[in-house]
């Protein structure tokens, strides 16, 4: 006899009798999780008035690009962005205005959806306790919520993988319903990159499933069962499938970077690949909530992680909780999409990983996987919790020894995954790298006049100052920038910087700012401007020696800290 599903009160398979249980409740109960989420917000407004930084400038500048333009910028694009992502940054800029605020509503508006959605998974799948621990450790964590205030998808990704989970767990009535759902799940890989590791392994999930269901008796009925669910999988996979291959193949330049090293498979041997696998599927279960990065010194992080101990128990706490969830899971229909879903992209980011098109591991990029991974732990831990009464009254079992412990920790992560709000709040006004790139071209755009040359030095300085002399209205914040206009100025009113009047540099020192000056030296009465990004500061003395033996000698210095420093150059006297 095969395993016996789990049935709704209904008598369909895939959830289980909660009595008492009422829609109107659940989604009441969704509205509040999205309440918290802009509570958190709030407290934290300061954030998302900070200036824009480095990781944050050059997404603005690609949604930004003229059409004309738009496709041959792209191809050198720090990281492949959906085209639902780049089209929605664009609509805030254009719209409300092409501010640090407003470009970070496409991050910091999903947080309300991720919560609410988090919530639904999670109370289809278990009580609303555990369901509420879900919620929490997810809304709350330190790290999501650094993420929701910065010009980055990965809240936006994790509310779409939340939702694609949700819609192929649905049972409609019709053929047609089945169908146009599977199409809704497909356009949400075109909002959503990683959308299409979970989509593949639920298509093969669906085909597999009836000839699975007729193994002991394998025929044309099967297939023909088979044939019709991949039919109606089809589109999901059509479409993000064509959307990886047409818009985000395009923009693989970042394979060359050395930046994800650490967590590409390639290049590794069988030995080495073996240790890098368990490395990260250790540093997935021990985040808080599970999944979250812990690799970029650039975002908060829970205090826990600074005690190996805590990080240890953590991690060995939801490991047993996740693998009690599986098992949970695994005996229900909707449980195993869940399952399906979750392992399904973890195989796929590894595999894509050994060809250094995406990274594995407890990295931002995988951000999408922390709430489905959260929901797994979840089941177990409420599993687990339900099996300890009955223990303690049979003699008390030895294994409540560990299950007690174990609850008490896999309890604790949302509490610890909030432990990363205090960093955050410490730092809400710190500054950050390359954040005075709008600034320093707001100084640029006061300075510059008709006929001059600006030179712009530095490999990764190219988008920022784009973006900043293009299409930023925001103003100066540093005082540097505010001498050299009136404060109250409005980016809009300074006059737009010719890309025909720009050079860019990719190295600072090794003669190209005088390769530039011998052949595009500005004319009479006319000056240069040299913007030198702060990381190739180092060549500056080199570069003004070339600058000087062209004829060009520092008359202006404009400093701004961690960015970078601009001069105005005029013809040297004598």
């Amino acid at each position: 006899m095969g395993t016996r599903e789990t049935t709704t009160g209904t008598g369909r398979p895939g959830q289980p009798r909660l009595p008492g249980r009422r829609p109107s409740g659940t989604v009441a109960a969704a509205l509040g999780a999205a309440a918290l989420a802009v509570a958190v917000q709030a407290v934290f407004w300061q954030c998302f008035r900070q200036p824009l930084w480095y990781d944050e400038l050059w997404r603005p500048h690609f949604a930004g690009e003229p059409m004309a333009t738009f496709w041959s910028e792209l191809s050198v694009a720090n990281t492949p962005s959906a085209l639902g992502s780049i089209a929605l940054l664009r609509l805030c800029g254009e719209v409300f205005g092409w501010h640090a605020w407003s470009l970070r509503l496409p991050s910091a508006v999903p947080l309300l959806a991720l919560a609410a959605a988090t919530w639904l998974l999670a109370r289809r799948l278990t009580g609303r306790g555990a369901a509420a621990g879900a919620v929490l450790a997810v809304t709350l964590a330190g790290t999501v919520v650094d993420l929701a205030s910065q010009v980055k998808p990965y809240t936006l990704d994790a509310a779409c993988a939340v939702a694609v989970v949700l819609v192929w767990m649905s049972d409609p009535p019709s053929t047609r319903g089945l169908l146009a759902r599977r199409i809704a799940a497909g356009l949400l890989a075109v909002l959503s990159l990683p959308v299409l590791f979970l989509i593949v392994p639920l298509f093969v999930h669906d085909a597999a499933r009836p000839l699975w269901a007729h193994r002991r008796q394998p025929g044309r009925r099967a297939l023909r069962t088979a044939g019709r669910a991949a039919a109606c999988a089809a589109p999901a996979v059509v479409v993000a499938g064509l959307h990886a291959l047409l818009f985000v193949t395009h923009q693989s330049s970042q394979r060359a970077s050395t930046f994800w090293d650490d967590h590409f498979l390639a290049g590794r041997g069988p030995l080495d690949a073996a240790r890098f696998l368990l490395d990260q599927l250790a540093a997935t279960a021990a985040g808080a909530p599970p999944g979250i990065d812990r690799y970029d010194p650039n975002l908060v992080h829970p205090l826990t992680d600074s005690s190996e101990a805590l990080v240890v128990a953590l991690g060995v706490a939801v490991t047993i909780s996740f693998v009690a969830g599986a098992v949970t899971l695994g005996r229900r229909r909707d449980g195993r999409v869940l399952l399906v879903a979750t392992a399904g992209a973890e195989l796929m980011i590894l595999a894509a990983s050994a060809w250094r098109y995406w990274p594995f591991g407890a990295v931002r990029p995988n951000t999408f996987l922390v709430p489905l991974l959260t929901v797994v732990a979840a089941v177990g831990a409420s599993t687990l919790a339900c099996s300890v009464p009955a223990r303690v009254r049979g003699m008390a079992d030895p294994v409540v020894l560990v299950l007690v412990p174990v609850l008490l920790l896999t309890a604790a992560v949302p509490v610890a995954a909030a432990t990363g709000l205090r960093p955050l709040w410490e730092e809400r006004t710190d500054r950050r790298p390359i954040d005075l790139m709008v600034d320093a071209t707001a100084t640029a755009r006061d300075l510059y006049r008709p006929g001059d040359l600006v030179l712009v030095g530095g490999r990764l300085a190219r988008a920022g100052w784009l973006y900043g002399t293009r299409l930023s209205q925001d103003g100066a914040v540093s005082s540097g920038a505010r001498s050299a206009s009136a404060r109250g100025a409005a980016g809009a009113r300074r006059p737009r910087i010719p890309v025909s009047a720009t050079v860019f540099l990719t190295a600072i020192g090794d003669g190209g700012v005088g390769q530039a000056l011998d052949l595009r030296a500005p004319g009479p009465g006319s000056r240069v401007l040299l913007f030198v990004l702060a990381y190739d500061r180092r060549g500056t003395a080199r570069a003004l020696d070339e600058a000087r033996a062209a004829g060009w000698c520092p008359a202006e210095t404009h400093d701004f800290e961690l960015t970078g420093t601009l001069r105005v150059l005029t013809r040297c006297s004598g």
